[in-house]
């Protein structure tokens, strides 16, 4: 009886567990949700977040929940680039909490590692060129590591950026130039330059299109927290006035 009873309450767990996954996961995004233009808005999409965020919590509460949420997210094998949009989006909630915007960025290498990590820093450290994928290139290439993975400024074979948000006309310049793919992992925001390639002039555009430039893999939950960071200096009207 007692084995009976220990089997029913390991199956509604599995169910529930299951469900839950399936629940922060499936269906697709309608674009409309990554256009946020106000606080409120905002607000609300961060409350319909699974993260336990509430309409009247403060910003360093909501800040924690999110980041809670992503510390205990296990990444499913059926969104293949989840584990980098995690990584990207602690990234970009480590530069929300030091006051920054929130985009965070990874560099992974051909085997699926992750080999450097970086976030936007323009507030921070009062620079106007860091992006987050400029920073993480810039760190990259100021490492020893670097001389393993390039050839003088261009980039051996192998190497991808994956950016928790669309890159914009700089940083996908930049990456270009550098030769390594592009993946990303929410559309936009809005000066995002991957949906917008057809604008570039047209050596620009061929040395863009020489590498694959994509959006990833990436689960509808990881997708909205990505664009909920991006948007989170609504939260204080933080940035240049």
């Amino acid at each position: 009886m007692k084995r009976a009873l220990l089997l029913c309450c390991l199956l509604v767990l599995i169910y529930h567990t299951d469900a839950q996954d399936k629940s922060l996961n499936s269906g697709k995004i309608d674009p409309s949700y990554f256009v946020t233009h106000y606080r409120d808005e905002l607000i609300t999409k961060l409350v319909d977040l699974p993260c336990g965020i509430k309409s009247d919590d403060p910003i360093r509460t909501i800040l924690q929940k999110l980041h809670t949420f992503l510390l205990e997210f296990h990444p499913s094998d059926e969104y293949s680039d989840d584990i980098y949009a995690r990584a990207a989006n602690l990234q970009a909630l480590k530069s929300v909490m030091q006051g920054g915007y929130g985009i965070g960025s990874v560099l992974i290498d051909q085997n699926g590692k992750i080999i450097e990590e970086a976030h936007n820093s323009q507030m921070q450290k009062h620079r106007s060129d860091l992006h987050a994928e400029m920073a993480l290139l810039t760190k990259f290439e100021e490492s020893r590591k670097a001389k393993k993975y390039m050839n003088i400024y261009v980039y051996k074979p192998g190497l991808t950026v994956f950016s928790s948000a669309e890159p914009c006309p700089m940083c996908l310049i930049r990456i270009s130039t550098a030769g390594t793919d592009t993946k990303y992992c929410t559309p936009g925001p809005e000066d995002g330059m991957v949906s917008r390639i057809d604008f570039l002039p047209p050596d620009w555009k061929a040395l863009a299109m020489k590498h694959d430039v994509s959006l990833g893999n990436c689960s509808p939950v990881m997708q909205k927290i990505s664009h909920l960071l991006f948007y989170t200096f609504l939260l204080d009207d933080r940035g240049p006035k």
